[in-house]
């Protein structure tokens, strides 16, 4: 059996308070990087923490139960963006070459949330081409 390992990233945005959001993406498991060139100078961006394989979390330690609990990694980030900013956060995973996947979601300050899966192909293909899914063999096993 083999493992899901993933990579993910940000684009650039900024937050209304650094600090505050330093210390959300920390609970979080993630690191966060600031922009270096002139266009990202005071913009942040994100990725899974370095010992992470697993892409974007969805399960936070809870320090007061020792439990870990689930949580809405996409919608707690909408809170943190200064008005009118849009995050969008990349991932591409594999399992080996039995599964390959990848997905994007746009989070705004409002915390409004926008998802593409790249399985969307098939129905895409199917649209375009006038051939049912079910005709479509899928990139996997």
């Amino acid at each position: 059996m083999a493992n899901y390992y993933a990579t993910a990233r940000s684009n650039y945005f900024a937050v209304k308070d650094r600090a505050a959001f330093e210390a959300w993406a920390t609970e979080a498991g993630l690191e966060v990087l600031p922009g270096d060139d002139d266009g990202n100078k005071g913009r942040l961006m994100i990725t899974p923490a370095p010992e992470s394989e697993l892409g974007w979390p969805s399960q936070r330690l809870n320090r007061q139960t020792g439990e870990w609990d689930e949580f809405d990694v996409y919608g707690e980030l909408g809170g943190h963006l200064l008005d009118h900013e849009i995050a969008i956060l990349f991932e591409v995973g594999s399992e080996k070459l039995r599964y390959v996947s990848g997905s994007a979601v746009a989070v705004n300050w409002q915390g409004d949330v926008e998802c593409l899966d790249l399985n969307e192909i098939y129905n895409r293909a199917s649209s375009k081409f006038g051939v049912p899914v079910a005709n479509i063999s899928t990139a996997e096993n």
